[in-house]
This record gives structure tokens, C-alpha cells and sequence, in this order.
């Protein structure tokens, strides 16, 4: 039973314009993530940080409500304070576990502390919603969808019982669910949405914020909340988010304002300059230009941001166009298009979105200067092998810079992840770790040993199993062959002679590999074998067992296993790659009877030139590097519609040197301080940033390497 918390008088707010019930409760807030390998959830708290703000716009509480990202501060301030009165935990994907953890040890601490849980980890379904919250007797209160009101009215709710839990459970709160007296779930509707989501202070003007600018976690916002389309493996695809709701024009420029600042202090000490806007459809809208106008104007004023981290709008690719010129190109522009095979769009609610106007982003993306990526899942329902290739090719065919494939995740939240939507679709699911999301933590006279675990969808009724074990060596190739343009000018010199870029794909993913890139594919599926589980409870009693979350810590576990292959494939096996890229490059040629002398003397020059573009970027960087070429593939590079390749033949072959400038060295450097130089780390990094930034540049022996307004380039022994 909680303790009973007297009656007390209302106080004036600051302004002094409305009365604020006094509240004698300590409440702490927590989006946690885990940290030991890496900070696996690198945004900063906004989402609580709003819930705190605008709970103390309505109620004065004896001390400002806390927040906590990290798991040690939170151990540190039990430690020191002992737990509060009411704890907030958020409830992700990635933290489901860990604040679980949390809530338990807080529990067996002090048995009156009030927890309450939200965010969209939670079943969409009564009976599913009723099964997990008997199965978690440590949260008091479930909040649903949106959070700040709902939590102000829970708090207010225990004010008008006096503390009593056990009656205000028994009291219908929208959005509040619980477990009650009986043992019954008590499942209310749903909250209704804040329409004016300035309503909400900013976190980060009111520094509310100011500690978690460390150098270490990304700045997040949200100019609006909402999405129109309805997909049912997203957690904003049920009715209740289809509506769009926005921030002011006038707040959103004074966070840039006060995040500018902050982050320009950061950036001179080796801290990150990026920014996450979470919108689900940024660009599509006419506010979202001005919002773009005003990060143009702190890239003037504060360098910030550098990259924007955003999804791009759905439908209206003028506009997204618009805004990335208006930044200067600092985001990606998605065209994510998850399948294009009509039965797998119906059946997953996502008819209304045009395909075609996704794709054409990717051939107008150069005219900003932008990157450009598509995202694609494996084992939607009604997929299968072919119907999955054909979308790869088709997405390959049109330009995307970078073509993300995933597995289907059945997000609790979702349409998808229901029972019933699995038997329909005869889903054959199976658990894994997620990367990065576990770690041990001692302190506050317990041990906390957590592992997040998702599960995905690894066959349908369209889909075998060995399918998805084929589709996924696919993925492996395009991820290191194709993705960040690492061999460019081969993707541009295959389009510009009319030769499938896709056909190249199946060829390296189908040929005779190099020693160390057959041990790095073979690597690659006897991990994507082992790393499913078909019981979840067995996955999750073996993470808790003694030595196994440091195995994962460590990355002999539970690795992201794209992009720490691939991490490993552009740091150990460049020369590899080369002979790869040479063999089947010219197979492709040959069978679409372009394999000239001139064509095959264009590729060898190109194979150089990339090779040493991409060769020691994370070590040994002042190595010098140098390729005399008879082609001038930098020009190729550069233009963006070449002409043929005779006109880049250089008079006399020229010598060229490798070099990074000081822009990549400082960017390599601070996100090396971040994530670390293992390769988990260097997969983060590679996941992160737009890895064509960080390959060296061509400087032709004899030409200048400074100049009026020009880079200066770190290089030893190299002249003027």
C-alpha cells in the first residue's frame, strides 16, 4: 500500500495566472538504455522530459520532477536518496527488459513506491494488453498512447484518493490501465490527444535537458505528432495517431536556438553535431519548410546540425525535395517502400502510399546533394523469395544510394504482432537478442541483468524458411557492395552501359569468393542460423545466466550482424573485396557483352582508386596512400551524368594521393570517442553516418591541397 499523502494548498504557478495543486509527492522519470558496449538508445530523454514539463504546468510538486537516461545515475540517486514516491519508467522495444529490472529492484527496495510504465511496447488487444500486465506484478499503472496528460491525471487521481493505490485502481482513467483489487484488468479508452502541442514546455529551453548534453546523446525533437497511413507493423498505423498535430513555428526555432548553442560548445571538444527529428513523415507538410528555414539558419549560425537523422514523407516528393535543398542535403531522403508486391501491400494496409513517387526520390536526390535510402522487410505477410528479389531489384534499379533491409519485427503495438494476424498469415516466428541492448549493472543492493529480446518472423505461408536464409545473403551483398556507394563509379559506369546493377548483386552473393570474404559469408549465415530461438522464455533464462550478458557485451553474442560484417569486410578485407568486385564485375560485363578492353581498363582503375578511398579509415590514418590511374575516375565520380568513358582518359597516366581533410579526421575522431573502435563499434559508426563522407580524397601529385576558403588536408610528406 502506498503511502497516504495528505491534502495540501494550492500554490500559485510561476506566472502566476492559475492555481497548481500542491503534490508532496518525489517523482522520477527514466527512459533508459543500456551502455556497456555502447549507448544502445543515443537520444536524449524528450519524450519524458515533455511529461515532466507539462505535469508541472498543472500540479506543484515539492521538487522539480527528475530524469534519468543512464542506468548507473539512476543506481547512484537510490543509492544516495532511496527510490521516490512514484517512478516513470518508459517501455521501448529496446528497454522493456532493463526497466522491468528496474521496477523489481525498486519494489523489493521500497514496496510503496507507485510504478508506472508507458510508451508503445504494450499489445493493441484486450486479452493480450490483460495477459501482460498479469504477468508484470510490479507496475502499479500502464499508461497507453500519449503520456502527459494521462500521467497528470494519474497523479491527480492519487491526490483525490488520498494515496490510496488499491481505490484509485478501481477508478476508470483514460489511458490508464491496471490490475485491480478483484485481479481484473481494468482497460479504459483511450486519452484524448493534446490538439496544441505547444501546450507542452520544451524540455530543452526550460533546461530541463541541459545534463544529458554530454557529448555522448543525439538531440531529438518532434515538430509534430501523427501519421495518416495506417501499416500494420507500425505502432502509429491503429486510428488513434491519424491525425497530425504540430508545435509552433515560434517553438520549435527556440529549441534550434538553445540546442544550437549547446551543441557548438559540444562539437570544440569532440562532442557530436547531429539532430534527430522524430516525425513520422518530415517534408510532406508546408510547416515542415519553415522548420528546415530555421535549420538553415543555425547551420549559419551554430555549424549545427551537420546530419539530420529523420524519415521523410511518404507522398509529396517536391516538398521533401524542398526541405533537403533547404538544409543543404544534411538529411536522408527515404523512399521506404517495404515491399512493392501488390498482395503484400494489402495485406499490410499500406495500398495509399505511391511507390513510384518513393522511388523517383531517389533519382532527384543528387540535385540536392542528398543521400538517399529505401527500406525493405523480409517475410511481410503474402511474401515470399521472388516477390522479395523483385522489390530489391526494382529499388536497386532506380538509384537509392543505400537499400536497407530488414526482418519483420512483430512489434507489440501493432496490428501485426496480434495471434490472430499470425495464424492468419502462418507466421513461423523466432527470438533473438537485439544488438546492443543488454548489460549487467550492480549497486542499490541488487543486480540488474537484462537482455532485450524481439521477436521476428522468419517464415510464412508463402515463405520457407531456407527462403529467408537465401534473401538474407542477398542482403549481406548489398549491404557491403552496394550500400554508401562504396565502388560508385561501377554502379554508375553499369547503369551508364544499360547492365543490371541487381545482376551484379546475385553474382557476388553466388560467386567464388576470396578466402576472407567466404569466412566473413559464412560467418554471416552460421550466425543468422544460431542467433534464432524458438522459445522466448529460454532465450531469456539463458541471458540471465552467469557470463552470458558479458559474452554479449563483449560481441561474441547478439551483434547486428549487417553491419558488423560489414564493418569487418571495409577494415580487414579490402583487397578481398577488390578481387570480388573485379571477377564479378567483369562476368557482368562479359554477359551483357560490354566487356571491352577500354570498359575492363575503366574498371581496374576504378577498383584502385576506391580501394584506396575506402583503405584505413579508422586506423593507421596517416598511412600515405597512393594509385597512379590512366582514367580520371574522380571526375567520373563527381559528374552526375557522366559521359562515356573514353572522355576520362587522362593524356599520361597521373599519380594520385589518398588524403583525409580535417573535417573527416574531427567527424572519424568524435565518433570513434562515442562508439569505440571494435567492430561493433565500427559498425555503429557505418549504421550512423554517411560512410562516402569518410573515404579519402584524390589529390593528383603536384596539385595544390590549400587555397582560399579551401580544406586543408593532414598528410605527410605530401607537396604543393
Amino acid at each position: 500500500m502506498s503511502a497516504v499523502i495528505p491534502a495540501a494548498p494550492s500554490a500559485k504557478s510561476e506566472s502566476g495566472n492559475s492555481a497548481l495543486r500542491a503534490v508532496a509527492y518525489t517523482v522520477w522519470l527514466a527512459d533508459l538504455t543500456y551502455t556497456q558496449q555502447t549507448i544502445a538508445s543515443d537520444v536524449m530523454p524528450y519524450a519524458i522530459g515533455g511529461i515532466a514539463t507539462f505535469a508541472e504546468t498543472r500540479l506543484a510538486f515539492p521538487k522539480p520532477i527528475r530524469l534519468f537516461k543512464y542506468p548507473e545515475r539512476l543506481i547512484e540517486a537510490i543509492e544516495r536518496d532511496g527510490p521516490p514516491d512514484i517512478l516513470g519508467l518508459s517501455n521501448y522495444i529496446w528497454n522493456a527488459e532493463l526497466g522491468a529490472e528496474f521496477a523489481r529492484l525498486v519494489k523489493k527496495i521500497r514496496p510503496d513506491t507507485i510504478v508506472v510504465v508507458g510508451g508503445p511496447n504494450y499489445p493493441v488487444v484486450a486479452p493480450e494488453q490483460e495477459a501482460f500486465l498479469q504477468s508484470r506484478p510490479e507496475i502499479d499503472f500502464y499508461i497507453v498512447k500519449e503520456g502527459e496528460l494521462a500521467f497528470t491525471r494519474l497523479i491527480e487521481a492519487l491526490l483525490a484518493h488520498r494515496g490510496d493505490v488499491t481505490a484509485v485502481k478501481s477508478v476508470e482513467i483514460p489511458s490508464v490501465h491496471c490490475i485491480d483489487r478483484s485481479g481484473r484488468a481494468q482497460l479504459p479508452a483511450t486519452v484524448e490527444r493534446i490538439r496544441d502541442l505547444a501546450e507542452i514546455p520544451s524540455p530543452y529551453v526550460t533546461g530541463r535537458l541541459d545534463e544529458f548534453f554530454d557529448g555522448l546523446l543525439l538531440p531529438i525533437v518532434q515538430t509534430n505528432r501523427g501519421c495518416p497511413f495506417g501499416c500494420t507493423f507500425c505502432v502509429e498505423g491503429v486510428g488513434y495517431y491519424n491525425k497530425i498535430y504540430r508545435n509552433t513555428e515560434e517553438k520549435i526555432a527556440a529549441e534550434f536556438d538553445y540546442i544550437g548553442g549547446k551543441m557548438a560548445a559540444l562539437r570544440t571538444k569532440g562532442g557530436r553535431n547531429d539532430l534527430f527529428i522524430a516525425d513520422s513523415n518530415f517534408g510532406m507538410y508546408q510547416e515542415d519548410l519553415e522548420t528546415c528555414r530555421q535549420l538553415a539558419r543555425t547551420q549559419k549560425l551554430y555549424q549545427w546540425p551537420e546530419y539530420v537523422n529523420v524519415a521523410t514523407g511518404k507522398n509529396q516528393k517536391e516538398r521533401v525535395l524542398e526541405a533537403s535543398r533547404l538544409i543543404s542535403g544534411a538529411m536522408r531522403l527515404s523512399g521506404s517502400v517495404q515491399s512493392l508486391d501488390q498482395t503484400v501491400l494489402a495485406n499490410i494496409k499500406r495500398a495509399n502510399i505511391s511507390a513510384e513517387a518513393l522511388m523517383d526520390l531517389a533519382l532527384r536526390a543528387s540535385e540536392v546533394g542528398a543521400n538517399s535510402y529505401s527500406e525493405i522487410i523480409l517475410g511481410l505477410p503474402g511474401d515470399s523469395k521472388e516477390a522479395h528479389y523483385r522489390t530489391v531489384r526494382t529499388i536497386m534499379e532506380a538509384g537509392f544510394t543505400n537499400i536497407y533491409l530488414f526482418q519483420l519485427m512483430l512489434l507489440p503495438g501493432t496490428e501485426l504482432a496480434t495471434e490472430e494476424t499470425k495464424r492468419k498469415y502462418g507466421m513461423v516466428t523466432r527470438y533473438r537478442v537485439l544488438p546492443r541492448c543488454y548489460g549487467a549493472y550492480d549497486g542499490a543492493g541488487g543486480e540488474i541483468r537484462a537482455a532485450e529480446i524481439e521477436e521476428i518472423c522468419v517464415a510464412n505461408d508463402t515463405l520457407s524458411f531456407e527462403d529467408y536464409v537465401e534473401c538474407r545473403k542477398l542482403h549481406l551483398a548489398v549491404t557491403i557492395f552496394h550500400n554508401d556507394a562504396v565502388f560508385v563509379t561501377l554502379l554508375k559506369l553499369l547503369r551508364q552501359l544499360g547492365v543490371s546493377v541487381y545482376r551484379w548483386m546475385e553474382l557476388i552473393r553466388d560467386g567464388d569468393l576470396p578466402a576472407g570474404l567466404r569466412a566473413l559469408f559464412d560467418s554471416f549465415e552460421r550466425a543468422t542460423r544460431e542467433e534464432l530461438w524458438e522459445d522466448g522464455d529460454a532465450l531469456r533464462a539463458f541471458t540471465r545466466e552467469p557470463g552470458t550478458i558479458q559474452k554479449f557485451v563483449a560481441g561474441e553474442l547478439g551483434n547486428n550482424l549487417l553491419f558488423v560484417h560489414k564493418s569487418l569486410a571495409l577494415t580487414r578485407h579490402v583487397s578481398d573485396l577488390v578481387t570480388l568486385a573485379r571477377s564479378t564485375v567483369r562476368q557482368c560485363l562479359a554477359e551483357a557483352g560490354k566487356d571491352t578492353a577500354e570498359v575492363v581498363e575503366f574498371v581496374d582503375d576504378a577498383l584502385a582508386y576506391h580501394a584506396a578511398r575506402m583503405s584505413n579509415i579508422f586506423a593507421n590514418r596517416d598511412v600515405r596512400l597512393s594509385r597512379t590511374l590512366r582514367f580520371d575516375i574522380k571526375r567520373f565520380e563527381e559528374d552526375r551524368c557522366p559521359g562515356p568513358i573514353a572522355d576520362y582518359r587522362l593524356a599520361a597516366p597521373c599519380t594520385y594521393v589518398f588524403v583525409l581533410d580535417e573535417t573527416q579526421t574531427g567527424l572519424i575522431d568524435r565518433n570513434i570517442g562515442i562508439y569505440g573502435d571494435t567492430p561493433v563499434g565500427i559498425g555503429r559508426i557505418v549504421s550512423k553516418v554517411y560512410v562516402r563522407r569518410l573515404f579519402r580524397h584524390a589529390i593528383a601529385e603536384g596539385e595544390a591541397v590549400t587555397g582560399d576558403g579551401e580544406l586543408r588536408f593532414r598528410i605527410a610528406g605530401l607537396q604543393n
